[in-house]
């Protein structure tokens, strides 16, 4: 600690033996080394409480640190969640405004099909189809319920024709005339 060598420690006591005396000299040395000791334990306290002040004030700066990177990282997944919540936000919406499209849609085409079956008479197939129906047959149409009831037998089509014609028509299976 002091770097003192032998020749040092030898110098020490010969002028300590000359100035102290004999007779003293063992008290002398026994107080001195106790100094000495308490000295060593009063430099290694100091030393370890420097060594923690160190270690703590490591510590201190490494949360502090810490912790800014604890509050990056909540920024990062607070702006990430608020993206996430924009970008589901508008898929959502969008999705709806479709859904609300398809809705008007549908409800359209129910519509135009209601409209068509009310127009025409029960048991009646639908205006154009009456019309070239009969003109396929060779009959006029003045009155749609009368053509049919003053139509004789020979001008009446074979019913399974019509039947294959209107399924050609309608686009399932049958084959035409």
């Amino acid at each position: 600690m002091f770097d003192v060598g032998f020749t040092e420690i030898l110098l020490i006591g010969i002028i300590s033996l000359i100035v102290i005396g004999p007779e003293r000299l063992p008290a002398v040395a026994k107080t001195v080394g106790m100094w000495v000791g308490k000295v060593q334990r009063f430099v290694r306290g100091v030393k370890a409480d420097l060594a923690s002040e160190l270690e703590s004030g490591d510590l201190k700066k490494l949360i502090g640190d810490q912790r800014e990177q604890i509050s990056e990282l909540r920024t990062l997944v607070d702006s990430a969640r608020k993206d996430l919540k924009s970008t589901t936000d508008e898929v959502v919406k969008s999705a709806k405004s479709g859904l609300s499209e398809l809705e008007q849609t549908v409800s359209d085409a129910k519509n135009l099909v209601d409209d068509s079956k009310t127009s025409a008479e029960p048991g009646q197939p639908p205006m154009a189809e009456a019309i070239e129906h009969d003109n396929e047959s060779g009959t006029q149409l003045s009155d749609q319920s009368g053509a049919s009831e003053h139509a004789h037998e020979s001008d009446k089509p074979d019913t399974s024709d019509n039947q294959s014609m209107t399924q050609d028509r309608t686009g399932t299976t049958g084959t035409g005339p």
